[in-house]
């Protein structure tokens, strides 16, 4: 079996990660589940979207995205964790970064004909969230786009002005201003309308009662051993409507 929490991971947190899946481990001992070590996400090979579709599959996080796309009906929903967002709970939004104007964060450009810095086509916050309104008064139109692999990534592209605006997960966020210096060098400028947070999944068929009483008892048993915003903010854990995932609309695909 294999499992992997690889979407707030980094070389910074990786040891509190590991920590926090030590104690689902030993809560899934208590409720008869006997999980695996974590999968590190720099081994897990590409496209990621085949590793959560595994057969043997313990248990991982996705995006809702691929969750209500490639992965729909293929994999089983076992709940979501939440990092004490100012929104619902198991929710997330999205950050709006834009590029700075003479170092003045009030003088930024207007929200035509922007320069969009995203992740990936398949990511929610990086991607979906850019077709919205939200922050602003309508949907931003774009000249260009600039895929760029990672938050972290659509981050330096605005900071070093290849980019006019990226949306960062607001989990990612945390951890972007913990962590890039870059993230001094841009505005953020509000955020999106929240929607449900990244899914927890194993593979279809599983049953998801004693993974979701391992992961209940695990957000109370851990005790992080630093800042619990290293990891991106204080973890819960909740079960929700899969629909709430799915009523969501399907975004255009990235231009080529």
């Amino acid at each position: 079996m294999i499992a992997s929490l690889p979407m707030y991971w980094r070389e910074e947190n990786a040891r509190s990660w590991c920590d926090f899946w030590s104690c689902v481990q030993s809560a899934g001992r208590r409720h008869g589940l006997d999980l695996p070590d974590l999968t590190p996400p720099d081994a897990i090979p590409e496209p990621w979207s085949d590793h959560w579709l595994r057969d043997d599959l313990a248990l991982s996080m996705t995006c809702g995205l691929p969750f209500r796309t490639v992965l729909k009906d293929r994999v089983t929903y076992v709940g979501t964790l939440g990092f004490g967002l100012n929104c619902k709970p198991g929710h997330y939004y999205s950050r709006v970064l834009r590029r700075l104007v003479r170092n003045n964060p009030h003088d930024v450009t207007g929200i035509d004909g922007l320069r969009l810095a995203y992740n990936s086509s398949d990511s929610q916050s990086g991607w979906a969230a850019s077709q919205g309104g939200t922050p602003f008064f309508r949907a931003p139109t774009y000249s260009a786009f600039v895929k760029t692999g990672s938050h972290a990534g659509s981050l330096d592209a605005v900071a070093q002005g290849h980019a006019d605006i990226a949306f960062v997960d607001a989990v990612t966020w945390r951890l972007l201003k913990r962590f890039e210096p870059a993230s001094a060098k841009v505005h953020v400028a509000g955020h999106t309308a929240a929607t449900p947070g990244l899914p927890l999944i194993a593979t279809r068929g599983t049953n998801p009662a004693p993974l979701r009483a391992a992961l209940l008892d695990a957000v109370v048993d851990f005790v992080p051993q630093g800042d619990p915003f290293e990891m991106g903010g204080p973890l819960s854990f909740h079960v929700l409507d899969p629909q709430r995932y799915f009523d969501l609309p399907i975004p255009a695909p990235a231009p080529a």
